[in-house]
């Protein structure tokens, strides 16, 4: 559909002057292991090993092993159209902007256009982040070899640090060990707090001093036990996650296919057709170093 005039009347108006509805932000996906060139699916490969130590060095025992395994995960196919038609802003002070005549091809002038854009494609973005909660949720719950963790509750600010810390009880030793040791942020377990959730955990720690151990906050950023809180808006209501970042897959084509927009005009409709398309999925690599915290009554 054509862009719908709503309190656009003539009169004294900044035609430079543009206010966005604010969207999610998607910064959260720059922290997740990137895999692209995916059309349809892909066999990720997982590897591990053990090592086994023996005191006779005279002795080749060749009891350490190393196991290649691999896990498939799939993308979908997303897609937006929007058809502008020329006469959509001739009925209000926009129109005064474009060119005169009916057979040029401007249906927006350039200033509106450059904003429609930049707000198509962060919708764009918003809608890979709510596929990345939808998708990372549902195949968690269906997962047996994910670490569960029963809130059996409804998260609000004077229970969160008590569902937290009864999250860090549920972690592995490997999830432990990665906390505790010097590896790259992205590589330790990080917690992922939807937006109530987050507003939950900020409220509770301002209760308390910065300085409170299970809470610190190191340069600015929330740190829970060592770990990273970091706001994951799509994150269902009441529930979290606690898993390293690079543990988490975003598939996709091409990334900037979901920020790239196209747009065509019709000389014999007047308009011109704008669309965007992308593949995208989310997974992750290891289940059993992932703790999945909700209500599951």
């Amino acid at each position: 559909m054509s862009i719908v005039i709503s309190n656009l009347p003539y009169g004294d108006r900044r035609p430079d002057l543009f206010i966005d509805h604010m969207v999610k932000s998607a910064a959260v996906l720059n922290r997740f292991r990137l895999v692209d060139g995916v059309k349809a699916k892909v066999n990720v490969p997982i590897f591990d090993a053990t090592l086994s130590f023996g005191s006779d060095v005279c002795v080749f025992d060749g009891a350490s092993a190393a196991t290649i395994g691999e896990k498939e995960m799939t993308v979908l196919t997303y897609k937006w159209s929007f058809l502008n038609c020329k006469n959509a802003l001739e009925s209000s002070y926009r129109g005064l902007l474009l060119k005169k005549g009916q057979n040029n091809p401007e249906t927006m002038d350039s200033d509106f256009k450059d904003w429609v854009f930049d707000y198509f494609a962060k919708l764009s973005a918003e809608k890979a982040l709510n596929a990345a909660g939808t998708l990372l949720t549902t195949e968690m719950a269906a997962d047996a070899a994910v670490l569960d963790y029963d809130t059996d509750a409804v998260l609000t600010a004077a229970n969160i640090l008590d569902k937290l810390e009864g999250a860090y009880g549920t972690m592995s030793d490997v999830m432990l060990s990665a906390v505790y040791g010097d590896a790259d942020r992205d590589f330790k377990p990080a917690i992922f707090l939807g937006t109530a959730a987050m507003q939950h955990y900020q409220i509770a720690i301002a209760g308390l001093y910065t300085t409170t151990p299970q809470g610190v906050v190191e340069g600015g950023v929330p740190n829970y036990y060592g770990m990273e809180v970091i706001h994951f808006a799509s994150m269902p209501v009441n529930e979290f996650m606690i898993a390293a970042p690079q543990n988490i897959v975003m598939l996709t084509d091409e990334y900037n296919d979901v920020r790239a927009i196209d747009m065509k005009y019709e000389a014999e409709l007047s308009s011109d057709k704008i669309w965007g398309q992308f593949k995208l999925g989310f997974s992750y690599l290891k289940g059993s170093e992932i703790v999945y915290a909700k209500n599951f009554a």
